[in-house]
């Protein structure tokens, strides 16, 4: 019962923060391996509330229309192909190519975020989603499409960055336009844990049952009061801690997985 009651705590948590901001699975995918789970396995069964999660924030953006859907459809086709491509090139790479470009991911981030912060709490253009995503927001969300596919830690992050310096939207707006991405990438890496065998559904349950909660929660937060102050304290607390984690010596889940 303990343990069941853990993993529905760690899906509250996941899906809140996946919503809201990011790097939920820091809080997933440690403690499915402290339940005994080998790596492979737990990193398939920890797609499962994310993906739940994200449905759930999905809809609850839906509710308050605040989805540009036509907007997401035009950046989802090179989002999702060069991710595929990204989980294709992972296998090429050293556990310390990979080491080096987290590490610099995560500075890079942070930095990103502390400069100038008035950039992340202003209104986004309303007219930004009416238009066509520019080259250049196209580029880099094919970019941070084939980082997750490699690599995965901080791929939403870099989304709200793209939309927000780039595509000129709110946080609020790029909050929605993630869910999407990293949804549908979700969908796609999913069915291949699920047809390779490597999802413990019974592990996976209240963890499900939990992101969807934390899902609804996150994303009612991107679209309640002071949002964009709350997604900015979220973005930089969960960076500070993976950078401390950095300092310490400690290994992101996300890295073990790569380790197998």
């Amino acid at each position: 019962m303990g343990t069941w009651i853990a993993l529905l705590g760690a899906g509250i948590l996941c899906g809140f923060l996946n919503a809201a901001a990011s790097s939920g699975s820091a809080i997933s995918l440690p403690l499915l391996l402290a339940l005994g789970l080998p790596p492979a396995i737990a990193n398939g069964t920890n797609r499962l509330p994310v993906l739940v999660g994200m449905a759930t924030a999905i809809w609850r953006f839906q509710q308050s229309k605040a989805i540009p859907w036509r907007f997401c459809l035009r950046l989802l086709p090179a989002f999702l192909i060069s991710a595929v491509v990204g989980a294709q090139l992972a296998a090429m790479l050293s556990m310390e190519h990979i080491e080096l470009l987290v590490h610099i991911a995560v500075v890079l981030a942070l930095v990103l975020l502390m400069l100038k912060p008035q950039r992340w709490l202003r209104d986004g253009d309303p007219e930004s989603t009416s238009q066509n995503p520019s080259l250049t927001l196209l580029v880099l969300t094919a970019g941070i499409g084939l980082w997750t596919g490699l690599i995965v830690l901080d791929s939403g992050t870099y989304l709200l960055m793209s939309m927000v310096l780039v595509g000129g939207l709110g946080l609020q707006q790029a909050s929605a336009v993630k869910a999407v991405l990293i949804g549908a990438a979700t969908v796609v890496s999913l069915a291949v844990f699920i047809h390779s065998g490597e999802v413990a559904w019974g592990a996976a349950l209240p963890l499900m049952l939990g992101s969807a909660l934390g899902g609804w929660l996150g994303a009612s937060l991107a679209l309640g009061p002071n949002a964009r102050l709350w997604i900015y304290r979220l973005l930089i607390a969960a960076l500070a801690l993976e950078l401390l984690g950095m300092v310490l010596g400690w290994h992101h889940p996300g890295m073990r997985m790569m380790q197998v």
